[in-house]
């Protein structure tokens, strides 16, 4: 298992307020209890807005997801 630093409060809050805006914005007018989303895009979000390393964030999403993420965010039609 990899070993981890505390992550201080305001931060995390900061980060997942950061999301839920992001999410709102996509939303527009819908409700997010009924938006439909990827599970890995919210965890790519969350990794990335906490500011995890590149470790990290394989650990946490695995090989193969972070790869997927890294492809999306290099392609010129990005998510």
């Amino acid at each position: 298992m990899f070993q981890t630093h505390p992550i201080p409060q305001p931060q995390v809050v900061h980060a997942l307020a950061n999301l839920r805006r992001e999410w709102q914005s996509a939303a527009g007018e819908s409700s997010l209890l009924t938006i439909r989303g990827s599970v890995g895009l919210i965890l790519a979000d969350l990794v990335r807005e906490l500011g995890m390393p590149a470790e990290t964030q394989i650990e946490i999403l695995g090989a193969d997801l972070f790869q997927e993420v890294q492809e999306k965010l290099d392609s010129p039609e990005r998510m």
